[in-house]
């Protein structure tokens, strides 16, 4: 292949999408086409490269090592056709280009959550903005930020990192649950003041299995989740322990599925923060979404204050 056309894109993308998907099947959903349609676009890919990019069969999907050159090398390449979509958008005053966000789960919810309503007012304005949405564990969403693989990030900060800039945008309280027919399950708050808890099955977070382990005196893992929806499940049974955020747990409390955990200092507040690289030059879309975003997020919090001002 001597010069690279638009088929040549099309197809470089799609082979993209089945490299971080990990496999055919698993691009499908992205790539809204069928299995042997993948399949076919990147036997025509290896065609018209001379090279095979991955092999696929019954031992399951994996890059060979020209594979991997290409698609670590395509990625940039085609960020920075997406970067000069933006750029030559913003000579005539138009947004384009491509936006990729990311969050971590079970934030939805949260009434200071700030994301959609940041994209109704960003979704207002004449653009060519192409939009990506990731849902990841936290440390995946800095490293994908650090890369430029994303633009921006909704995560908890937990420490400074270089080349990272951490903006506030909501609190979110923590708490330890446990479900119905769990010994703990409306233990009173003495009772629970002189439990062991590390006596207990626990549920440790992958992403944060140290601060559990430290939080809870857990000493081996029982369970491990990487992600909120999976704590659920497991504590839903009645046979775990382990932390879910208060506004995402609430609707089980209330139903009596679920019972808070409250010995006085098993809680916590995790500080959610927009993450973005702390130099490089924006592009106009990024710039003006991480103003809609502060924005609505500013927004959100006069709307709690002022909830809180008129139930006291």
């Amino acid at each position: 292949m001597r010069r690279v056309s638009d088929i040549d894109l099309r197809l470089l993308r799609v082979f993209v999408a089945v490299a971080e998907a990990k496999g055919f099947a698993a691009a499908e959903t992205y790539l809204n086409v069928s299995t042997s349609t993948i399949s076919m676009h990147i036997s025509n890919l290896e065609s018209r490269l001379g090279i095979r990019l991955c092999e696929r069969g019954r031992s399951g999907f994996k890059l060979t090592d020209r594979g991997r050159l290409v698609f670590e090398e395509t990625k940039g390449i085609l960020k920075s056709l997406d970067d000069f979509a933006g750029m030559l958008a913003s000579v005539k005053s138009k947004l384009a280009g491509r936006l990729s966000i990311g969050m971590v789960d079970a934030l939805v919810d949260h009434p200071a959550f700030p994301l959609s309503a940041a994209l109704r007012e960003f979704n207002t304005i004449d653009h060519d903005v192409a939009l990506e949405l990731t849902v990841a564990p936290r440390q995946e969403l800095e490293h994908h930020v650090v890369e430029g693989r994303i633009d921006a990030a909704i995560g908890p900060f937990v420490r400074s990192i270089s080349g990272l800039k951490f903006t506030p945008l909501l609190s979110e309280p923590t708490q330890l649950y446990c479900g119905t027919g769990h010994p703990l399950f409306r233990a009173s708050r003495k009772v629970l003041a002189k439990t062991d808890m590390s006596a207990f099955r626990v549920v440790l977070r992958q992403y944060n299995s140290e601060f559990d382990r430290a939080k809870l005196g857990a000493v081996r893992e029982e369970a491990t989740v990487n992600n909120m929806e999976g704590m659920l499940v497991l504590l839903l049974s009645g046979s775990y322990i382990g932390y879910l955020p208060t506004h995402y747990a609430q609707p089980w409390v209330d139903t009596g599925q679920l019972f808070a955990i409250d010995t006085g200092d098993s809680g916590y507040v995790s500080e959610h923060a927009l993450i973005t690289k702390s130099s490089g030059q924006e592009s106009l879309a990024l710039d003006k979404f991480v103003s809609l975003i502060r924005e609505a997020a500013a927004a959100a919090q006069r709307a709690q204050t002022e909830a809180s001002s008129a139930l006291a």
